[in-house]
C-alpha cells in the first residue's frame, strides 16, 4: 500500500542516503564491545564494535550484510548513539512516526 503522506519521500531520500553512504561503517580496534547480530529469516546480519568511556558511546562502528532498511538503520542507529551514555543509547529512539 502507497501513502500520500508528505514525509515520505524525505523518508525514503534518508534511508537511500544512508545506504548508498553509510556512515560509521567499518571495525573499530581496542574496543571494549563486540556485538554480531543475526536474522536466521531474512539473512541480515550485522556486527557492531564501541568502544565506551567514562559511561559515554565514545566511538562506534558497524559492518553488514543486509537491506537497505537495516544497513541504513544500523547507519543511523550509530549516529544516533555517538556521544549518548550507555543508558541513553540503550533506549529505543524513535525515528520515524508509525
Amino acid at each position: 500500500m502507497s501513502s500520500n503522506h508528505p514525509l515520505d519521500q524525505l523518508y525514503r531520500q534518508v534511508i537511500m542516503d544512508h545506504y548508498k553512504n553509510p556512515r560509521n561503517r567499518g571495525v573499530l580496534e581496542g574496543t571494549n564491545v563486540d556485538v554480531n547480530m543475526n536474522n536466521p529469516t531474512c539473512g541480515d546480519r550485522i556486527h557492531l564494535t564501541m568502544k565506551v568511556e567514562d559511561g559515554k558511546v565514545a566511538d562506534v562502528k558497524f559492518e553488514g550484510e543486509g537491506c537497505s532498511i537495516s544497513m541504513s538503520s544500523a547507519s543511523m542507529m550509530t549516529q544516533a548513539i555517538k556521544g549518548k551514555t550507555v543508558e541513553e543509547a540503550l533506549r529505543s529512539p524513535t525515528f520515524f512516526p508509525t
